[in-house]
Order: structure tokens, then sequence, then C-alpha cells
């Protein structure tokens, strides 16, 4: 017997469907809008907070203090703006996402439906994850590897503002993006679309693809940041593997239980 839902979906005229998906991107925009608001409320907590993987790197607010300047009279405008824009989108990504699985549902299959909730929560997840990963860690280690090496060579060191902030907030973005790949990869091999064998096989081209991304998007691209965000991207593509192949025989077991039935 078909849910309520279903009928829904099968019984919908395009204008209707039309008129769905506009309800969709209005609770979407305002979820966004709202988020941008709450980050300009809080701006001056939120700048300080995007401060931090560059006090790590110093250990001194007084040195971060002194070292992060503007030159630009409009340059602050452009980082407020960025950090508003992006923030809110971050604030607003669980319920966008819960919006658009609601548009879509109904015309899923019931494997597609099956694994809609888990995707758009481990895609959630995955994204924090990618962001907490390169605020905390790769940051860091890059910011801290260039004021190290700038102190060595006795140059001064002075970082401009809005450069700043654009590198924090796009490479963490940047990065939570990129995270959710494994996902994509695990709900590919769910739908029986790509096969394990194939990503096994792939391997020494996955490894030199990840190195050359990682070299691409890491600040600096120092051999400090470089490795550890090569390395983690690929666990991650091992660890889709491993998560693919208990599906695989999963659903192997299932079909041979199916056949016994029979």
């Amino acid at each position: 017997m078909k849910n309520h839902q279903e009928d829904i979906g099968e019984g919908m005229t395009f204008l209707e469907h039309l008129e769905e998906f506009r309800w969709t991107l209005g609770r979407s925009c305002l979820a966004f809008i709202i988020g941008v608001i709450l980050v300009i409320w809080f701006m001056k907590d939120v700048s300080v907070f995007l401060q931090l993987p560059l006090l790590k790197a110093y250990g001194s607010a007084e040195l971060l203090d002194q070292n992060l300047i503007t030159y630009r009279p409009m340059g602050v405008i452009s980082v407020y703006i960025q950090v508003a824009v992006l923030g809110g989108l971050s604030l607003a990504m669980p319920f966008i996402l819960y919006f658009l699985g609601c548009f879509i549902a109904p015309g899923l299959t019931d494997s597609e439906r099956k694994i809609l909730a888990p995707s758009c929560f481990g895609a959630l997840l995955m994204f924090a994850f990618g962001i907490l990963f390169a605020f905390f860690v790769i940051l860091p280690l890059t910011l801290g590897f260039t004021v190290r090496l700038n102190e060595m060579l006795g140059f001064d060191l002075l970082w401009a503002a809005s450069d700043y902030y654009n590198l924090v907030v796009w490479f963490s973005l940047a990065t939570g993006l990129f995270f959710q790949f494994p996902l994509i990869i695990i709900v590919l091999i769910y739908l029986n679309i790509v096969p394990i064998r194939v990503l096994e096989s792939s391997r020494a081209a996955v490894f030199v693809g990840l190195m050359i991304f990682s070299a691409l998007v890491t600040p600096g691209g120092d051999f400090v940041s470089l490795p550890v965000i090569t390395g983690m991207m690929y666990a991650l593509y091992e660890l889709a593997i491993f998560i693919g192949a208990k599906i695989d025989k999963r659903r192997a077991k299932m079909e041979m239980d199916s056949m016994d039935d029979l």
C-alpha cells in the first residue's frame, strides 16, 4: 500500500510541482536570511572566532593584533559581506537540506527514499567535520609554518585582514564541500551505480588526484599541511570503499535469501 507522500507525489500536476518548488525555494531563502542576520548580529564574536587559527600560529594575542592590519579602506566591507553571506549559508544548510529532501522525496523510488534522510544527515555531518578539520588542523599548521619560516628569515609578516578572512572562510567551506565525496561514493554504491571493483582498481589514480587537489587548495602549498589533507582525503576514500563493501555483502546476502525462499 502506497503511503500518503507517494500519493501526493504522483497526483501533483506540473504547476503544483512548480508551486511546491517555489515554497521550497522561499523557505530556503528565509532560512538563509535568518542565518545572515544572526551572523551580522554576532559579527564581532564571529570575527574573533575566525582569528583562532592565526592566534594559534602566533601563540600570542598581542602579536596577532600587531600583525593583522587593514590597508584598503573598503577592504573591511568586502570581508563583512563575505563572512555574513557564507556564515549565513552555513547556518542555513541543515534547513535547506531538509526542505530539499521534503521536495524531492515523493518522486524517489523506495530504495532511494530509504537513504534520503541518512544521506542528508551524513552530508551535514561531513560538511561540518570538513570545516572543523580545516579550521582547527590545516589552517593552524599552514599559518604556523608560514609564521615560523618568516621569523627564521627575519621578516616581519603582516596579514591583510581581507586576505586572511577570505582565506579562512573560503578554504574552510571548500574543505567542507570536498568532504562530501566519500558520502557520494557510498550512495552510488548503494544504488548499484558504481561497483566496488572499479573503486579498488582506481586507488593509485585517486591518490594522485587527491594530492594534486590538496596542492591546489592548501594555503601556501607547504609540505606540512599538504600530506595531512591528502592523507585525510585518502582515508575517507578507503572508508567509503570499506562501507561500500559491507553494503555489497549485505545486498548479496539478501538476494541469496530471497532465492532460497523461492
